[in-house]
């Protein structure tokens, strides 16, 4: 009678941890161990409970009793090996992993042998293995890549030459080594040898990178997403997938990406600063500020962090507490390209021309054809009024590649400062041939058509321009200062509204103040 309730606690205690209610099922084998103290698959089982309750201790404790009992009980030692490996008792971890493979000689034990020698450091134990009829081609696979893992980059490569050159794993390990070596254009080739129909997640998230290397955003998003769905547990694949989104322009898509990466390792700061930065880029100045005070809380001395603090000053006006944060961080040894280039935009708003160009230009010394860098140089050029200079820039930028829009509307807004309205014509209009819905191409062209003293058409181009950038507090202020010219008061009065709304700064509330005065005057 006592042995068929015995049996009942049991099966209860399956149907439990079937269901996830692990100590609910404990409870039952503790029932059912009262009648059987020595029954070694109920200590067995207990223990394996307690081990997916990660509750290493009370788990150990039972191990112990059943290897009293049968010392080779071979699913106690796997899960004891697991419990080793994870409280960094190596020692025991080879002893157990050498009696798996003695008492049950086969690969998969081998394998796991294997890499704990290798791990040990343990090489020559590894020779007396290499020609037992268990050292397959999977072992030899999984044998390169714990060399790999541990720095033993020759032996790893030495391993992969005896194995099957089309093997999928062993291409991902000489891509992986190709990459790590720089050699960028081999690993390439490796990794599209595979092709992207691969569904190993490791292989994609490659390609990904390659695709955001080459620019092409949409083919590196297919692959991010294709290696995040496959191993949801991989933050990495998140965050690529989150640069390739921000990359394309995506905001939106990159914050959700971002926050799923964080969500998996929310200790990872190099996260949150990206975070951080997609903040500051949206112009979301408060939640960009939280992200980064909440990393400098943790680490106070994050370059990075620390420059996107300095931007936020400067944004703030505060172009003094921004020079000296990123000064500090030139003292300290961040010699880093966002660290000058930020900088030098300091420079250029506290008028310090020749050590704005000085920074910008030691940046564009080892990145010649970056466009991002000589279009900085361009509007420092600018602000000195040497429009000739910037023009060369623009003109530069555009010989590097002819689809820069930025190119276009650098040279814009260059040539109508000079006073060259045809010119700025041209340089917008070739944006918006681009991009019809290029903003600033429209805005230029407003303040050309201005000029043109076509003031009509310019409140017709600057309306497309807030079409398509609703957030920009100047072209709100353009668009009041076009009525103003038009004693149109009360429309003026409306869109220099929008733009304090968007920007409280002192200037917006000025021309405010203003506008309700003279409406008031045309009311009378």
């Amino acid at each position: 009678m006592e042995n068929i309730q015995s049996i009942d606690y049991i099966k209860q205690a399956f149907e439990l941890k079937s269901s996830g209610m692990y100590k609910q099922a404990i409870e039952m084998l503790y029932k059912a161990l009262e009648t059987e103290t020595d029954n070694i698959e109920i200590l067995s089982q207990i223990g394996e409970l307690y081990f997916l309750l990660n509750n290493y201790t009370r788990a150990n404790q039972y191990f112990e009793k059943v290897l009293q009992i049968d010392e080779n009980h071979e699913n106690t030692l796997k899960l004891t090996k697991i419990i080793k490996e994870r409280e960094g008792d190596f020692d025991t971890v080879l002893s157990v992993s050498q009696r798996l493979f003695d008492n049950k000689p086969n690969s998969e034990n081998l394998k796991e042998l294997v890499k704990i020698l290798i791990n040990l450091k343990l090489f020559c134990e590894i020779d007396k293995y290499k020609d037992s009829q268990y050292f397959t081609s999977d072992v030899k696979i999984e044998c390169a890549k714990a060399f790999y893992e541990n720095g033993e980059i020759e032996r790893a490569k030495e391993l992969l030459s005896t194995c099957d050159a089309d093997d999928e794993n062993v291409l991902l390990l000489e891509g992986k080594i190709k990459f790590d070596e720089n050699d960028f254009e081999t690993a390439q080739e490796i990794f599209s040898k595979i092709g992207r129909n691969s569904q190993n997640p490791e292989i994609l998230n490659f390609l990904g990178l390659f695709d955001l290397e080459n620019m092409s955003f949409i083919e590196a998003i297919k692959n991010f997403s294709k290696a995040a769905n496959l191993d949801k547990s991989n933050a990495k694949y998140y965050y690529n997938l989150a640069n390739a989104y921000f990359y394309n322009g995506w905001g939106d898509e990159a914050q959700k990406a971002y926050s799923k990466a964080l969500y998996i390792e929310p200790d990872n700061l190099d996260y949150r600063y990206s975070l951080a930065y997609l903040y500051y880029d949206k112009k979301d100045y408060t939640k960009a500020k939280k992200e980064v005070y909440a990393i400098l809380d943790i680490n106070s001395e994050h370059p990075q962090s620390r420059v996107l603090k300095a931007l936020l000053l400067a944004d703030n006006k505060d172009f003094i507490g921004a020079q000296n944060i990123l000064e500090e961080n030139l003292k300290k040894g961040s010699t880093d390209d966002f660290t000058k280039i930020s900088l030098s935009k300091i420079y250029t708003e506290l008028n310090m021309f020749s050590k704005a160009e000085e920074l910008v230009n030691d940046v564009i010394t080892r990145n010649p054809e970056n466009l991002n860098y000589l279009s900085d140089l361009a509007e420092i050029h600018i602000k000195e009024k040497n429009y000739d200079k910037a023009l060369e820039l623009a003109q530069k930028i555009l010989k590097i590649n002819p689809n820069y829009i930025l190119g276009y509307i650098l040279g814009a807004k260059t040539a109508l400062l000079k006073g060259d309205t045809d010119l700025a014509k041209d340089f917008a209009q070739d944006a918006i041939s681009l991009d019809i819905n290029c903003a600033q191409g429209y805005y230029y062209l407003a303040l050309v058509r201005e000029k043109e003293d076509d003031l009509e058409e310019a409140i017709e181009c600057l309306k497309r321009a807030i079409l398509y950038d609703l957030n920009n507090a100047l072209y709100y202020k353009t668009m009041s200062d076009f009525y103003k010219k038009k004693e149109d008061y009360k429309t003026a009065l409306d869109y220099i509204s929008e733009a304090q709304n968007l920007d409280e700064s002192s200037e917006y509330k000025f021309l405010y103040s203003e506008l309700v005065k003279l409406n008031r005057k045309v009311k009378k």
